[in-house]
């Protein structure tokens, strides 16, 4: 895929989203890219499904064999201990044909057709969150009465659940969640003055097998990659490296350092521009914000709770200067307190 056509991708996803500023739609083109599942978590008035369907309309048109909505429970109980309930969000949307949209995802990857497959879960319970973005990452589903399927999901699937969120931000706290997936917490001021979206033009040729292929997936891709953009005297992750040398954090998880590698390299095309604006330096800024938003602080927030206050001021500090999205976080985190914050994994 070219330069020109993945560029054509973000441009036509974004008027496609007008509710929603370009930045908001091209970090969730971003994390779905890296990651493959993202929930989109935000207050009940904000549409927050609309970004999974416009990508999706942009890609494979229409919905259909390649793009199934699912409604999902949010009045379901929120305590997600009980294999039972479990048991049962499984079983609802196996009857709803989840598994059918996984088989052929599988046959088209089997047959050397590596076309995109989208699958949004609209309006989650936190119970649902766990089952379909920790279980099912890991191939299994649960059937009725606690039986376990194995499956296997292919790589050219693409799931997307949304969750309302109240005013307090209190999150669904697993770690499988962010382990597998991306979270991206949307909020009020995120969305766009409301302008009519532009005539819809139809997919280029190439721009499904395009977005599969240029998915950077492992760290030697995201390495290469990288190197070809950037100047030799920039280091991605530098501010990465400084965070967790001034928090003390030994043994950061190598799946989370790797990931945000992913996210950093997935911010731009194939030809080194920027899907978030097109300078370089400007764009790796960028993404080494949403990287440590989104990845880092969910993955180290752990070790805070034996010295919040501490740990929240030293990391507020660092990032205050540069990392504008990620000290908001913070900052939300020192205001509602530790044990409500948004990003507690």
């Amino acid at each position: 895929m070219s330069r020109h056509d993945e560029l054509t991708i973000v441009d036509r996803f974004v008027e496609r989203v007008p509710e929603y500023h370009r930045e908001v739609a091209v970090n969730y083109y971003v994390a779905l890219k890296t990651k493959r599942f993202v929930i989109v978590a935000g207050p009940r008035n904000l549409n927050k499904m609309g970004l999974a369907r416009g990508l999706a309309a942009v890609l494979v048109g229409e919905p259909g064999s390649q793009w199934s909505l699912f409604q999902a429970h949010p009045w379901w109980a929120t305590r997600t201990g009980a294999p039972g309930q479990f048991a049962v969000a499984h079983a609802r949307f196996t009857n709803l044909k989840l598994l059918d949209v996984i088989e052929a995802a599988s046959a088209s990857e089997a047959a050397g057709l590596p076309l995109p497959f989208f699958v949004g879960i609209e309006r989650m319970s936190p119970a649902e969150a766990v089952c379909y973005f920790d279980d099912l990452p890991e191939d299994r589903l649960w059937q009725p009465g606690g039986a376990v399927v194995q499956i296997r999901v292919p790589h050219n699937l693409y799931v997307t659940g949304s969750l309302d969120l109240d005013g307090k931000g209190g999150l669904v706290q697993s770690q499988g969640l962010h382990r597998h997936a991306i979270l991206i917490r949307l909020h009020s001021d995120d969305a766009a003055p409301l302008v009519e979206p532009g005539t819809q033009s139809e997919p280029g040729p190439d721009w499904q097998p395009g977005f599969v292929r240029s998915r950077i997936h492992r760290g030697d891709q995201a390495r290469a990659k990288l190197a070809g953009i950037l100047p030799d005297h920039c280091a991605p992750l530098a501010p990465l490296d400084e965070l967790l040398r001034r928090i003390g954090v030994e043994n950061f998880p190598a799946s989370v350092y790797e990931e945000a590698w992913l996210y950093v390299a997935n911010a731009f095309d194939g030809d080194g521009r920027g899907l978030f604006v097109e300078p370089a330096l400007e764009n790796l800024a960028i993404a080494q914000d949403y990287a440590i938003l989104q990845s880092v602080l969910p993955a180290v927030i752990t070790g805070w709770l034996e010295s919040p206050t501490r740990l929240i001021n030293e990391v507020g500090q660092y990032l205050s200067p540069c990392f504008p999205r990620a000290y908001a976080s913070i900052e939300q985190l020192s205001r509602q307190g530790l044990a409500d914050g948004p990003l507690r994994g």
